[in-house]
């Protein structure tokens, strides 16, 4: 099975689950709605769910296969903390970080997270619609609409902004807060691990070399802070291509990654991005430790996803990462 069918797989999967509230006290109950937001290069609507504070009263709701304790549709503060963008890995969905966000709406933020069309874009075959071109383009997309919206607007401002990205999401948001791809190092990557498929194959190298800089969206300002989770894409960043990252950075990786090499993307990253980044690794965890917690139906059906090594406590290190991460974006933030 490919990393790509796998990870198409896990995102089908994640959106049918059943998430429960957390278990950390709230300060505040969490709100949701769910918005479209017009993506004019791919003419079509991009699905963005939104957890924002609110002190309407929350219930269990089914939104599609889901159950969540949530107040739908609820009024929210007229101010809040800020706005954290959430990018989803390759073929995702919006709901696979659903514990950070709502984690971080009952400390009072705005949540945003888009479900990126990867899948039609990669198979159009056409570079403008790509997700390393596309899902840049789309997250300023959602910024500009949550900053007009009529919900939102009154309780945002645009210097209070950070993103979360896990995965191929990591590379949205370096690309979005002015990281540009090197492909000069792609080759001598290539020669010592031509088994990357993902950069390495011919299709990849076609992909790569047909994606124009001048496509991909600049640098949009707006970003103040972003956390990485199991960053990737590492070999197509250089030095000099993320000496333009001036905003602080947070990384987390799992020790025991076994679809991505710690080596090439989160300790090329923790060396080469300015600021003093730091990296957090999590001991003994795999790839999707970043994913919710899976609740039992989702354990018996895809193990691969779900099942953790027996050191690690999937739970116990979302309430702790939820909890740096809030802490990070307060400080960055304020």
């Amino acid at each position: 099975m490919t990393f790509h069918t796998r990870l198409f797989l896990i995102s089908s999967l994640l959106f049918c689950s059943l998430i429960g509230r957390s278990a950390i006290a709230e300060e505040w109950n969490v709100g949701f709605k769910s918005l479209q937001v017009s993506d004019p290069v791919f003419h079509d609507n991009i699905e963005v769910a939104v957890w924002y504070p609110t002190r309407a009263k929350a219930q269990d709701e089914s939104i599609g296969p889901l159950t969540l304790h949530l107040a739908v549709g609820a009024e929210m503060p007229a101010s809040s903390k800020g706005l954290i963008l959430i990018s989803h890995g390759f073929s995702g969905n919006a709901f696979g970080h659903n514990d950070t966000a709502q984690h971080l709406a009952s400390l009072g933020f705005v949540v945003a997270s888009p479900t990126h069309p990867d899948l039609q874009g990669l198979k159009s075959g056409k570079p403008k619609l790509d997700p390393l071109v596309a899902r840049p383009r789309q997250i300023q997309l959602v910024i500009d609409e949550l900053l007009k919206h009529p919900s939102f607007k009154k309780s945002l401002r645009p210097n209070r902004i950070g993103i979360i990205g896990f995965s191929l999401g990591t590379y949205t948001a370096l690309a979005t807060i002015g990281a540009k791809a090197d492909l000069s190092g792609l080759a001598s990557y290539c020669a010592i691990n031509s088994k990357d498929f993902l950069l390495c194959s011919p299709q990849a190298r076609h992909r790569l070399s047909a994606i124009a800089p001048d496509l991909i969206p600049q640098h949009d300002n707006r970003i103040s802070a972003a956390v990485l989770l199991a960053p990737a894409y590492g070999p197509l960043f250089s030095y000099e291509s993320l000496s333009t990252v001036k905003i602080p950075i947070q990384l987390f990786a799992a020790e025991q990654d076994t679809e991505l090499d710690n080596q090439y993307n989160a300790l090329h990253f923790e060396e080469n991005l300015p600021n003093g980044t730091s990296l957090e690794m999590i001991k003994d965890a795999g790839h999707f430790v970043f994913l919710a917690p899976c609740p039992e139906k989702l354990k018996r059906a895809v193990p691969f996803l779900c099942e953790d090594n027996e050191s690690v406590d999937r739970v116990a290190i979302h309430q702790k990462l939820n909890r740096d991460i809030a802490g990070f974006f307060n400080k960055a933030l304020n």
